[in-house]
This record gives C-alpha cells, structure tokens and sequence, in this order.
C-alpha cells in the first residue's frame, strides 16, 4: 500500500510561512519609508529592512536547495498536463523575482548597513549609477513580487474555495 504525502514537510511549511511573513513584513516597511520624515526613525527601519532582508536571503537559499531533498508531495489530479507545467513554471519565476528583490536591494545601496546593530555590512560597489541601475532593478523586481503573491494567493483562494480542492492543507 503506497500513502501520497499532502503536506509539505515541517521544515518547508516553517520556510515558506516565515519567508511570506518577512517579504509582506519587508514591503510595507520598504514603501512606508518614502513616507518618515525623522532621519533617526528612517535609519532605524532602513536598517531593521536591511537586516530582515539578509536573513531573508539566507532562508531563501536554504528554502531553493532544499526543495531538491525534501519529500515529495503530489499535485492534486485537478493539476495535470499542462497545468502543472504553468504551476511549477509560475513557482520558478516567483523564487528568481524573490532573489532579485533581495539581490538587487543590496546591491543599490549606496553605503553599508548595520546587520541589527551588530555586524557592519559593506556595500561592495562604490559606482553611484551602478547603485541606481540596482535600485530600478529593485523597484520593478518589488512590484513584480507584489503582483505574483497576489497571484498566488487568489491562485489558492480559487482553488480553495471555488473549486473546492484543500490546496492550503498543502501549506499549513
């Protein structure tokens, strides 16, 4: 008798709740700067950003490799042929658009930043339009994010409520 796995694995489940929590977290902050004028309460969560968005991209590096290791589980059979092609390529482009948010929001800052207080961080390039490409690259990379877990999540909410299917039970 074979048993279909349909919960992702503890670990995976931990990854994705902590990386969606941290990227929605991060985003709000990301565009409510634009909105503090106080240099000291910009600084504190500039840094704090900074700071998530280090760890963040660690666990995403984590979280892409180990994908390859962790137990399978099954798409539902509403997920066949080409649709499941569409599902996996979708997951692909939703991790590259997460590495180049948290990429390229590293690679436009013009100084270092302290990783909570503790560490100071360089910024490895010193080329003001360098920094500012990186910067534009960050900007369409974060709305481009934005859309896909919009589309993502009214993706799970089509699937669980409409169509009936316990897609979130995958996840939680």
């Amino acid at each position: 008798m074979t048993t279909h796995k349909t919960r992702y694995d503890l670990f995976s489940r931990i990854l994705h709740w902590v990386l969606a929590i941290g990227i929605i977290y991060a985003t709000i902050v990301g565009y409510g700067l634009h909105f503090i004028s106080d240099p000291q309460v910009f600084r504190f969560f500039s840094e704090l950003n900074m700071s998530l968005a280090t760890v963040m991209a660690t666990l995403m590096v984590v979280r892409f490799i180990w994908r390859f290791f962790r137990p399978s589980v099954p798409y539902g059979s509403h997920i066949t042929g080409h649709k499941k092609g569409l599902v996996v390529l979708l997951h692909e482009i939703f991790y590259l658009i997460i590495f180049a948010v948290l990429i390229s929001g590293f690679l436009m800052l013009e100084h270092g930043y302290s990783l909570f207080g503790l560490i100071q961080i360089p910024q490895p390039l010193e080329n003001l339009e360098v920094n500012r490409f990186f910067f534009t690259v960050h900007r369409i990379s974060c709305i481009s994010l934005g859309l896909m877990l919009l589309m993502h999540v009214c993706a799970v909410i089509k699937h669980q409520l409409f169509d009936k299917h316990p897609i979130l039970s995958r996840m939680v």
